[in-house]
Formats: structure tokens, sequence, C-alpha cells
């Protein structure tokens, strides 16, 4: 999650990658974050894991087991597509949820990020003390850009260094060992008062089209003009109760097929 900060309104989106433009800060519930060179943080202040598990764990993906695994309409792999991999917490958590369910559930897990994190700045990130788990958070971090890699049979992570706008024009590409459709969206990025051109139409019409109906789409930003943007193109949103001080955050399910008149 990443925390408003008004005073960079105007920022671009570029994000050097030198050390000195990152900081690693200590948010409420003893977990870190990154204040990166927009003025934002990669997560919320008031607690980096506790919103994180929240919003995208708890209101994504485990909303989306729930939903389905009653009825047996569960896939058997489940495709996770996140925008902004960031310090890959959300990827931690969510590797974490499917690593010892039952009966057992395969994710893959495409991240979207251009500019990656130093590893001067990802190594002392602390969200776990379980040494498998900082393992798998390191591997999230160094394995190989652009290609699936198998973490374990559990878990396969594709991490795309792109900008989610070419992304979103290159996305109907289809790729081997990729699946087809998206079940859940964790939506990310750094807020729309930094970065307003990364929530928009026209960045969403590179995404739905390969979601399946059904899927949910979660963010910690619950503005009007992008729930709304949502309702146009097919989701039934719903504000729910933020973590800790935060009011509110958003979830979002896609219910209708895109280009069956949705959009106008």
């Amino acid at each position: 999650m990443k925390e408003k900060n008004n005073g960079t309104k105007n920022a671009s989106k570029s994000c050097p990658q030198k050390d000195s433009f990152f900081a690693v800060e200590t948010t409420a519930d003893g977990s870190p974050t990154v204040r990166g060179p927009l003025g934002e943080t990669y997560h919320s202040l008031h607690g980096a894991l506790l919103e994180s598990a929240y919003v995208y764990r708890d209101s994504g993906l485990r909303y989306f087991i729930d939903q389905h695994a009653p009825s047996g309409t569960l896939p058997s792999s489940i495709h996770i597509l996140e925008a902004g991999l960031g310090t890959g917490l959300n990827a931690l958590l969510a590797y974490q949820t499917v690593r010892d369910a039952t009966p057992p559930i395969h994710l893959f897990y495409s991240a979207i990020e251009k500019y990656p994190l130093p590893k001067a700045v990802t190594d002392p990130l602390e969200y776990t003390p379980h040494a498998r788990e900082k393992e798998v958070l390191e591997t999230i971090h160094s394995c190989p850009w652009d290609i699936p890699f198998a973490v374990d049979d559990r878990f396969t992570i594709l991490k795309h260094r792109t900008d989610i706008l070419d992304y979103a024009l290159h996305s109907g590409n289809p790729r081997a060992g990729v699946p087809e459709k998206i079940h859940v969206v964790y939506y990310d990025l750094f807020s729309p008062a930094v970065q307003r051109e990364l929530w928009t139409e026209e960045v969403l019409l590179g995404i739905v089209p390969h979601l399946e109906t059904g899927a949910v789409l979660t963010t910690y930003s619950c503005t009007g003009f992008f729930r709304r943007l949502l309702e146009k193109l097919g989701f039934i949103t719903e504000r729910l109760p933020g973590p800790g001080t935060k009011r509110q955050i958003l979830r979002a399910v896609y219910q209708e097929p895109y280009g069956s008149g949705s959009v106008t």
C-alpha cells in the first residue's frame, strides 16, 4: 500500500535507481516500508504488514478462494496480477497463503515493476522470522525478469520489468506457460495524487479483457473517480472498512465480460 503525500502532486513517475533516493522506515506495527523518490512510502506508515495483509491477502486472494472453494469452482492454479511489486510483501503474503493450503493450490503471480528497488534496500527488509520465508522473499527480488520462475511447486512468479501502460499495450500477446485469465488483481501503485495517469481507463483496458468473470480487484485507494471507472468497465464495487486508522478500501468483482456493453 502506498502512503499518500499531497506535497508531491506534480512529481514525475520516473524513479531514479540510486540507493540514496530510498529510505527504510519502520511503520506503526513494527514492519518496515520504503520511502521513494516521489515522496510516498511503499506501504502505509500505520502498519505495512497489517494493511498489506488486509487489503490484498484477505480482501483479495483469500476472498476469491472463499467465494469459489465451497462450490468446487476454485481453479487449480490462481493467477494474480500485481500492479507494483515494490517491496515484495504482497507476493510473500500470497506465497504464505497457498504454501500449506488444503487441498493444494498453485499460484501464478505476475508482477509489474518498471523500477525495482535496489538490493541494498530490499536486503534489510524484515517481514518474517522464518528462514524459508526470508529465502522466498529474497528469491522474489533476485529471480530473473520476464520469464516464469518456479519458487516451489505451489508458487510461480513472472516479473514484468515494464511500465504498466506498456504492459497494457502488450498484454494481449500469449506467452508459453502463462495462464490466459487473471483471477485476482492487486492494484498497488503509487497514489492518484502523484501518478494519476496510472489510475485511468487506458490502463484498465489493458487488464480487463484478460479477467475471468468473478475476478477480484483490491486497492487501498477508495477515490470516487476510480470506483466509477471500475463500475463503467463491468465491476461491482464495494467499499470496505479499512484496517487500523484507514477509513475505507476498495474491492471490485468483475461481473460483465468486457465488450458486452458496459463500456461506452
